[in-house]
Parts: structure tokens; C-alpha cells; sequence
């Protein structure tokens, strides 16, 4: 059963333009306060009622607060000091983990950012959410999130994230008054590289925000996203003592969160704000031979910093071993800001109680079955155990904290419990992606960097559903090939990265990331007529992602044959209508053929895709 219509519901259609006002001025809009939610939340609070899986062990909540919700992308607990990592990296986020409470066992629902921020927001895991992965489709339209339940209570609501993975597209503005994400460089020929903001302009830009509030009295909601310490690992000069880049980048990211706690202390909000900080998965820094994220399912990656401080000084600091996720974070600040039932959501609500002593945190990766064809992950975790199921399955006891002693074949009845809750998710109901908005927006989802996947479409295998596909263990030596070829690009040796890629596609030809990034370092080469040869084999065999056609028509404008590469851009632009590079191109392969009155209308548009 889903809760009640008003204050739980999952499902809903926005409205047409809704949800897209990406102005700093919307934020100064004064809005009348929600005291009605406010009084029926504590009527439901007073007679013990709550959403489904939301209900915790009885702590009765505070009055409702303003929330700030800070995302640390690619952040491993132990990276933080106060998670028993190197001392003097994180002073600001210790500094707070003093103040709240620390999980110490968080868990995200998915190594990888979008489905991870996604389950945030709405409470719901990637299997219900629909967000499985950085390139298959936005969150649906249908989804209630966080920020719209702010904005329906009254709260001023507003959004800056860091990196394009996380760019409007994606679906993750629903209900954000201002929604910063990053310019898409138009600049770079060929798409190679992620958009992001610094640590140090995202917290300017908070900064500003906060200073911009028209209405002191109205409470307001702000996510905060952070993409450092994400690859290439380059912390300011100032980070580089540390010795690994790696930290660098974290404490790098300490400071931003440093320097906007501090406007709230200056503007006297700090103690009216409930605070959120949580990772979205680790990285693998070498472990089980996983250098960064998303293939694999180990603690790595799976486990993550979560830190929640309230304002009155509750539960100060506590390290708490309860099982939590990041799923928790929709019902936990829907409590601190007083808004009512969550409805039947996957996640618990952490600010007025504490999890359930048998809760499990579920996750996935999907991400080796979509890049490289091999069989998807998925997994539970509770207080006695992990399980990661897949072929071969593996089972790693609390007790081993390293994951290093696989325990499946000794405790089978552990296994045979956490499928069954497994198959217990999967058959719950989950959002349906609007089909219109799909056709809309993929294109401009498979051209931010992360989409690399497979162009099939079609239904994705059940979370026990069995393969015949090779696990990810069995693929490793390919996975490692592809990101050995990723750290010589990075480096600039791109000779070196285009014969390992060579290599791969010879054995692997169906392997989509290795044909599309070997593409891309041929072009990035010189070697642009062999480049063009596999683009369009791809396209030939299906493949219709504007990054495809995108590195098709710079391939075609360097070498004259601009009349085709106008035909190639436009097609990008049916793709993804946002495309900063394919209209700048657009404008300069006009220009040259003569038709000024054409290209100057890309220009324009460039000019007004660049001011939103």
C-alpha cells in the first residue's frame, strides 16, 4: 500500500515547467510557510504514525529546521580522520562529526553517482527508482523528491552541483528553484573529458546563495555536491604535502564544506539548519584490483561517510553502528524539516529514531553488464553480514572488514536469507520512466561523459535473474586494460592507450567502451580516418548516442568535409538539443561553407545555451 495521497505519495506527473527555474533570483522568493504540515506532522508524530520502513525507535523530533545536504562524490569513509583515516585531512567534517552523529556503517545503494543521488533524493533503491546507472534514462517525472516536498512545505529550495553526470537532464532539479550545474565546455572538439566545477567555486556559489535570501524568516533546503577527490586527482598546490593526490582532493573538499559552514554561523543559521553529509560511494584506490568505481560491489566503494548533526545538539557526538544508507537521506531530512509521511519508500527515517536492528542496505552495479557485457551485481548488507550476489556469489562476515575471506560455502543459510530479501525488493513497485521525457532527454544523458553503455534499450535482468553472461571477476583483465588505458590518456600518452584499446576490441569487439573510447584516442591522435571507420561501424550496428555522432562530425569537419559534418551535428542536436559543442561546431562549419545567416543563428543559441 502506498501512504496517504497528500503527504506520502511516490508518484506524481509535474507540471509542464515546473521545476525548471535555474534563475538565483528564484531563491529570494518569499513563500508562505507550511504551519498546517508542520501541526498535522507532529499530530502523527504524537499518535505513532509514520511511513512504511520509515519509523524509528522513538526519539521525539525536534521543531522543524532548515537542511543542508552536502554530497561528497568518490568519498571513502576511512578517508575522512574522523573515520579513522590520515589525522588533519578532514578538520571541518570531524569538527561535525563531533557535533552530530556519525554512522559508521553507511552504505550507498550503488557505486555510482547518479543512481546513488537518485535513491538520495527520493528515498526509493535503484531498482525502484529506475535510475540504474549515469546513461540509461533520468529519474522519472513521476518521482516525488526531496526538494519538492520542500518546496510544497514552504522552504526555499535550491541546488549546486559539481560535475555533468549530474547536469539537468538527468531529471535531479525536480522541485529545485535554482539548479547550478556545470557549463558545458563548448571548446573542446572532441568529448573526452568530464565538466565540473572546483570545490572552491561550488561553495562560492552556495555562499552566494545564502547571502542572496531575500526572506531571513523563510526556511529553505540546499543540496550541495561536491565532485572532488573524482579522477584526475589535481588538488590545489596547498593539498600536495599530503602526498596522495587521492587526499588531497578530499581535504580539498573539507575546506568548501569548512567555508559554508561558516557563512551559516555568520548569518546565525547554523543552529536552525539540519546538516546532511554523506558519500555517494568510495573509490577503489587498488583494492580487489578496482582503481576507482562502479564495476565491482566491495566496501571500497560500497561504503561511505554519513554524518547527520542536529541543531538542538541530539545524540552529539555518537558513533552509531546502526545499518544505514543513503536511501535514508529522503525520510531523514523530510522529519528534520517537519514535512510529514514519507510514504513507502525504501529508506529509514534517521532524525527521530534509529534504524531497526535486523534493517538491511541493499545495492547494486549494473555498470558491468551495460559497458561490458558481463553479468550485473547486487547485494545486501546487514549487522552480521555482506552479500554480493553473483557468479560466483561471495559472502564476508562483519567480522572481516577487509572483505578478504569469502564465507558463502560455510553459512549458507546467510545467503539463502539475504536472496530471499532480495527477491523481496525486486517485486516491489517501481517508477516507470515517462516515455516522452525518455525520448527528450536521452540523448543528452549519453552525451555527458559517463555514456559509454551499450545502445541497447529493452528490459534489464531481475536481481536474481540468472545469465549466461561472464561474471566481472572473470572479466577483470579487461577491466583493467580499459582503465590502463584511461591513466595513459590522462597523461597524454595517447599512443600507448590507443595500441592497449587495440588489443581489447581485437578479443572483445562487442565491448562498447573499449570500440567508442578507442575512437576517441585515435581522433585525439591525429588518426582521424581509422577514428571514422569504427564510428561508423557503430552507428551501422545501432549505436545512436550523440557522443558517437558528436566525434563522427569532428572527424569530418577536420578533414573539410564540412557539408557531411553539418548533416553529423545536426543529428547530434536531435539527440541532445543542449549540445554546447555540436552548436559552436555548427557555427564554424556554416561559416566556412558561406551560409553566415545560418551560423549566426547557432551562435545565438550557443550564446543562450551558455547563459542558462
Amino acid at each position: 500500500m502506498r501512504g496517504p495521497a497528500a503527504a506520502g505519495r511516490l508518484f506524481r506527473r509535474r507540471s509542464a515547467g515546473s521545476h525548471r527555474s535555474c534563475g538565483a533570483d528564484a531563491l529570494r522568493i518569499a513563500l508562505d510557510t507550511s504551519t498546517a504540515i508542520e501541526r498535522a506532522a507532529r499530530a502523527l508524530a504524537a499518535l505513532g504514525l509514520c511511513g512504511l520502513a520509515a519509523c524509528g525507535a522513538g526519539e521525539a523530533p525536534a521543531r522543524p529546521v532548515s537542511a543542508l545536504l552536502i554530497t561528497l562524490d568518490t568519498t571513502r569513509a576511512d578517508a575522512l580522520s574522523c573515520y579513522g583515516g590520515r589525522e588533519g585531512v578532514t578538520p571541518n567534517l570531524d569538527a561535525l562529526a563531533r557535533e552530530g552523529v556519525l554512522y559508521e556503517r553507511a552504505r550507498t545503494v550503488a557505486p555510482i553517482t547518479l543512481p546513488a543521488h537518485a535513491s538520495m533524493l527520493t528515498g526509493l533503491t535503484p531498482v525502484r527508482s529506475s535510475v540504474r546507472d549515469n546513461s540509461l534514462n533520468p529519474l522519472p517525472a513521476s518521482a516525488v523528491t526531496l526538494a519538492e516536498r520542500a518546496r510544497e512545505g514552504g522552504l526555499a529550495t535550491a541546488a549546486v552541483v559539481s560535475a555533468a553526470v549530474l547536469d539537468k537532464a538527468f531529471g535531479l532539479d525536480q522541485g529545485f528553484q535554482v539548479y547550478m550545474d556545470p557549463v558545458r565546455d563548448f571548446r573542446t572538439g572532441i568529448h573526452t573529458t568530464y565538466f565540473e566545477t572546483t570545490a572552491e567555486e561550488t561553495a562560492e556559489r552556495v555562499i552566494g546563495l545564502l547571502k542572496r535570501r531575500k526572506d531571513p524568516a523563510q526556511r529553505f533546503f540546499i543540496w550541495m555536491h561536491l565532485f572532488s577527490p573524482h579522477v584526475p586527482y589535481e588538488p590545489p598546490e596547498r593539498f600536495r604535502h599530503l602526498g596522495q593526490p587521492y587526499l588531497g582532493e578530499v581535504a580539498y573538499a573539507d575546506e568548501a564544506v569548512g567555508r559554508v559552514l561558516d557563512e551559516l554561523r555568520a548569518q546565525g543559521l547554523y543552529d536552525t539548519t539540519a546538516i546532511l553529509v554523506v558519500g555517494d560511494h568510495g573509490e577503489g584506490l587498488g583494492e580487489h584490483g578496482e582503481e576507482t568505481h562502479a564495476t565491482y560491489c566491495y566496501d571500497s566503494t560500497i561504503r561511505v561517510p554519513m554524518i547527520v548533526r542536529h541543531p538542538d545538539g541530539r545524540r552529539a557526538g555518537e558513533r552509531s553502528s546502526e545499518t544505514v544508507s543513503v536511501v535514508d537521506v529522503f525520510p531523514t531530512l523530510l522529519s528534520a524539516m517537519g514535512l510529514g509521511d514519507p510514504g513507502a519508500v525504501d529508506g529509514v527515517d534517521l532524525w527521530s529514531g534509529r534504524a531497526p536492528a535486523d534493517r538491511e542496505a541493499f545495492f547494486e552495479s549494473y555498470y558491468g553488464f551495460l559497458h561490458y557485457g558481463w553479468s550485473p551485481l547486487c547485494g545486501a548488507a546487514d549487522g552480521e553480514a555482506k552479500y554480493i550476489h553473483g557468479d560466483p556469489p561471495e559472502l564476508f562476515l562483519r567480522a572481516d572488514a577487509a572483505e578478504l575471506q569469502e564465507a558463502s560455502g560455510a553459512h549458507p543459510q546467510l545467503v539463502q536469507r539475504y536472496r530471499a530479501a532480495l527477491g523481496r525488493l525486486d517485486a516491489l513497485p517501481a517508477l516507470a520512466a515517462d516515455a516522452e521525457v525518455d525520448q527528450q532527454l536521452m540523448g543528452a544523458l549519453q552525451s555527458l561523459g559517463y555514456a559509454t553503455a551499450s545502445a541497447g534499450g529493452g528490459e534489464l535482468p531481475g536481481l536474481l535473474e540468472e545469465t549466461d553472461l561472464p561474471s566481472p571477476r572473470e572479466g577483470y583483465d579487461e577491466y583493467v586494460q580499459i582503465e590502463r588505458a584511461r591513466q595513459y590518456s590522462q597523461i597524454g600518452k595517447l599512443d600507448e592507450a590507443v595500441a592497449v584499446l587495440r588489443e581489447v576490441v581485437a578479443a572483445r569487439p562487442g565491448n562498447t567502451e573499449a570500440v567508442s573510447g578507442l575512437a576517441g584516442y585515435l581522433i585525439a591522435s591525429g588518426h582521424c580516418d581509422e577514428a571514422e571507420g569504427i564510428l561508423q561501424g557503430l552507428i551501422a550496428a545501432g549505436t545512436q548516442r550523440a557522443e558517437i555522432f558528436l566525434n563522427l562530425g569532428y572527424c569530418l569537419q577536420l578533414s573539410g568535409r564540412n557539408e557531411e559534418a553539418v548533416a553529423v551535428f545536426q543529428r547530434v542536436l536531435e539527440l541532445d538539443p543542449g549540445s554546447s559543442t555540436a552548436i559552436y561546431n555548427l557555427s564554424v562549419v556554416l561559416r566556412r561553407l558561406g551560409r553566415d545567416a545560418e551560423a549566426q543563428a547557432y551562435e545565438q543559441r550557443l550564446q543562450k545555451e551558455m547563459r542558462r
